[in-house]
């Protein structure tokens, strides 16, 4: 724990960490238009018709008419719709690039959370750019439905990796009064990015071009490699002890600090300096407290990300062109993120989160209750936009939360088992939605309900210093609850006490 005092004396968020964090929290707004592109890439026109009978009353992709073999579209815009006639049978396509997307930010978030915990947040964040570029460009280049899958797949893997590792190194070697304000403007930006993707799309009607403007910001992100230095804190957690004090001393001197070498001067925490074993993804479920957090997790990642999409795709247009609402959909985020910018300093990340997941969950049981009549669309709408609301808040929290749960040698790859199980809720929320309202809101409310309750057997993470290592974890409880205990006078009940801790120590050390 000692590099969190180290870093009070170099500055927790000063000059470079702020240029560093704005530049990397930045590429948010950017992730925003490739995670949600198939809105606009994916578009279907509001007028089709058959070429091979053009005074056809039927709409070509009814029951009623007959086969079509080549469709006409209004010139509005294009699409891989109108490139590869994604209508009527073939309609199922659209959805299947942004499943084979998601599957593949999936697997990114797996490979790349696993190597920056090996080689490092700064290698693995500029391998994932430099793979964005490539298959971003190559995306729209593709001539057959076919090559565009595969691209979208191998863009996909590359984007879950980079949303992954660059939001811990932005926030891995901030102070920990820092990071809860700093998380939560991070993801503000995405609901920029939501916005700004409106309006982009708003003036680029080809879809080739769209994903051309969308890719080509990310080629001023590969100078991440001489702006952003590796973490510290990472180079420490693998006994690089000397190349963490140099960058610990570049800081302090970038911050205005008057500070030596001999100031910055780590320890290595003796789970570093007794093993160089590598730590992978079975060791983030290997001991009793850090197996309960990630299962916790995990469960409130699903959650977040099934209930978040489905809230989504559940709410109505409202008759409003596709521009407007998509840019309302990012808009109706940012109260959200302002609670948690005020509060998560002030409640504690458990407290807020306890509090935000369980009022989603409780809006939507209300749902359940509430008939849909016209007399209650305004309540409903209510409901709705509060519980969205609540989801997006917790989404946010659960970043921030996790990140100060697990132990630096097992962040990142904690961090991407957890961005699995949000994939695997972004997957499961699409064929909930069919299902009616009424199971689908139970099924929201229900899954979200049980996520808050479990919050409550969490440690709070507010003003506690990042765990290092394992040892840090399943040691660090104890510690942190130093400031719960009640003193017990009688001797006898002490001396069984130290006995406990004595054999879990020893235990854990066997």
């Amino acid at each position: 724990m000692e590099f969190d005092h180290v870093l009070k004396t170099v500055g927790e968020f000063g000059r470079l960490q702020k240029s560093n964090f704005l530049f990397l929290s930045s590429l948010n707004t950017v992730m925003a238009t490739h995670m949600l592109a198939i809105a606009f890439v994916g578009k279907e026109p509001a007028y089709i018709s058959c070429k091979d009978n053009p005074i056809a009353k039927d709409h070509p992709c009814s029951p009623d008419a007959r086969p079509c073999n080549e469709y006409a579209y209004s010139h509005e815009f294009t699409s891989i719709v109108t490139e590869w006639d994604l209508v009527c049978s073939n309609k199922y396509k659209v959805g299947l690039v942004q499943s084979v997307f998601m599957f593949g930010v999936l697997i990114g978030v797996m490979i790349f959370g696993m190597m920056a915990d090996t080689y490092g947040r700064r290698k693995m964040s500029l391998v994932g750019l430099i793979l964005m570029s490539m298959f971003g460009m190559l995306s729209a280049l593709t001539q057959t439905y076919m090559q565009f899958t595969i691209a979208r797949f191998l863009f996909g893997l590359a984007t879950g990796g980079v949303i992954l590792t660059t939001f811990v190194l932005a926030t891995e070697n901030l102070g920990n009064t820092h990071r809860g304000p700093a998380g939560t403007f991070m993801q503000g930006l995405f609901c920029i990015g939501i916005m700004l993707f409106a309006v982009v799309a708003y003036f680029v009607r080809s879809w080739r071009v769209l994903l051309f403007v969308t890719t080509a910001p990310l080629t001023c992100y590969l100078s991440i490699n001489w702006l952003v230095p590796e973490s510290p804190r990472w180079l420490a957690s693998q006994g690089r002890i000397s190349e963490a004090e140099d960058i610990l001393y570049y800081i302090g001197h970038y911050n205005g600090k008057k500070i030596t070498k001999a100031m910055v001067q780590l320890r290595a925490s003796p789970s570093v300096t007794t093993s160089n074993k590598q730590h992978g993804l079975i060791d983030c479920f290997r001991t009793p407290r850090l197996r309960w957090r990630m299962l916790v997790m995990i469960f409130n990642w699903f959650t977040c990300s099934m209930v978040y999409y489905g809230l989504t795709m559940n709410a109505s247009n409202q008759g409003s062109n596709m521009y407007t609402s998509f840019a309302l959909s990012g808009l109706a985020e940012i109260p959200a993120y302002l609670v948690c910018f005020y509060l998560l300093n002030r409640l504690g990340r458990r407290k807020l989160l306890v509090w935000s997941i369980l009022t989603a969950g409780i809006t939507c049981l209300a749902l359940v209750t509430v008939p849909i009549h016209v007399e209650t669309e305004t309540l409903r709408t209510s409901l709705a936009f509060l519980g969205k609301m609540g989801v997006a808040a917790a989404f946010n929290i659960i970043y921030i939360y996790t990140s100060e749960l697990l132990p630096t040698v097992l962040r990142n790859s904690g961090m991407g088992i957890c961005s699995m199980a949000a994939r695997m809720g972004g997957v499961v929320a699409p064929s909930i939605v069919p299902l009616g309202d009424t199971t689908a809101y139970l099924i929201f409310g229900g899954t979200a309900f049980i996520s808050g309750v479990l919050d409550l057997w969490m440690p709070e993470t507010l003003d506690k210093p990042l765990p290092e290592s394992i040892r840090d974890v399943e040691d660090g409880d104890l510690r942190w609850a130093e400031d719960d205990i009640v003193v017990v006078e009688n001797p006898k009940t002490v001396q069984i006490m130290e006995e406990k801790i004595e054999l879990y120590k020893k235990d854990e050390m066997d």
